[in-house]
């Protein structure tokens, strides 16, 4: 296997909260490992610490502790001014692409600016550059001279990814590039993705709530919950067997695109914690429906479950992580329960 091109080690990011003292714990020792050529999908709910992941590795945030090593530089320790330079290695694009560009700019403009910014190409080479760039992502040459309310959502993600290009990065943050278009649009823009990566072998970090689209992307996944990573493996692998109970009961809630399909939804209860005061041990213990004492306890460590599979969970070491059985059995012994009074009361 290639070498990582982006290591993260122990990530952690606090933001000050509303009230004098207080800290929301947004990341909370996250690590992973990018290599080249590879996607690696990010899933959790809303609050998980996704975005603030891939801002973290981009550089828009200092993480609050932890490593993030790019190549030979630690992105984590180093001044903007040895920054700068590693920007053009590493891009991002955002989720509304209507809020990341220049309205005032057009395309050709907004894609040109990033060449002049990172090149010395003179203006008929930069020109050269952003018609190459633009037929690279499938986008008309006529449209290089429209504004951004001229265009299309599609259209404007596929401005958006040909600026992440411009500079030849060897990774791409892709923070929900999908959420915004709909089904046709999307598919197109994932083609692209794939192409590009089998073209240039860019790594990319894939955040998306699309359970489906996260599964044809990525070649590794990662689940957070509240901060924590407490699921990661091959695609393929988290998606056949979760093993962590907050795992098995996110990937219930995929919602299928044939409506026949029975759905064996889970169904937790509660709502996920703040993430001002953690609870302890397990994160998702509150919500848990095989929690007991020891989960309240120290925070579980990742196990392996499968080849290059973990999860973080402490029923896993006697197989009984298995949240739907659990909740057949539980159903099993209330209807004993029934069955159990109406026979006293009929006797």
């Amino acid at each position: 296997m290639a070498e990582p091109i982006l290591q993260v080690r122990n990530l952690v990011k606090h933001f000050p909260g509303n009230r004098p003292g207080e800290t929301i714990h947004a990341v909370n020792g996250v690590s992973f490992d990018l290599i080249p050529g590879q996607t690696l999908g990010l899933v959790g709910e809303s609050g998980s610490g996704k975005s603030t992941i891939g801002r973290c590795v981009v550089r828009l945030l200092r993480p609050t502790s932890g490593k993030i090593q790019f190549g030979a530089h630690d992105i984590t320790t180093i001044g903007e001014g040895q920054m700068r330079p590693l920007r053009k290695e590493i891009q991002i694009v955002f989720q509304d692409p209507y809020s990341a560009l220049n309205p005032r700019m057009r395309a050709g403009n907004l894609i040109g600016e990033l060449v002049k910014l990172h090149s010395d190409l003179g203006p008929q080479a930069r020109r050269e550059r952003v018609a190459a760039l633009a037929a690279r992502v499938h986008l008309n040459a006529d449209l290089l001279t429209r504004f951004p309310n001229e265009l299309s959502g599609g259209q404007l993600q596929r401005v958006c990814i040909a600026r992440a290009l411009a500079t030849n990065p060897k990774v791409i943050v892709l923070d929900e590039p999908t959420s915004s278009l709909d089904l046709s649009v999307r598919a197109g823009i994932l083609e692209l993705l794939g192409e590009l990566q089998r073209e240039t072998g860019v790594a990319m970090l894939f955040i998306s709530h699309d359970l489906e689209t996260v599964q044809l992307v990525s070649h590794r996944i990662l689940v957070l919950y509240l901060g924590f990573v407490i699921e990661d493996g091959p695609a393929n692998a988290v998606f056949a067997k979760p093993s962590h109970p907050y795992s098995q009961a996110l990937l219930s809630a995929d919602l299928p695109p044939d409506p026949d399909v029975v759905l064996d939804r889970q169904i937790l209860q509660g709502e996920v914690p703040g993430p001002v005061n953690l609870p302890p041990g397990c994160a998702f213990a509150p919500r848990c429906p095989l929690a007991r004492d020891e989960c309240t306890g120290a925070r579980p460590p990742l196990v392996g479950v499968g080849e290059n599979h973990h999860a973080a969970c402490v029923r896993i070491a006697d197989g009984t992580n298995d949240i739907r059985a659990a909740q057949i059995a539980a159903a099993g012994d209330i209807h004993k329960k029934f069955q159990d009074q109406f026979v006293r009361r009929t006797t």
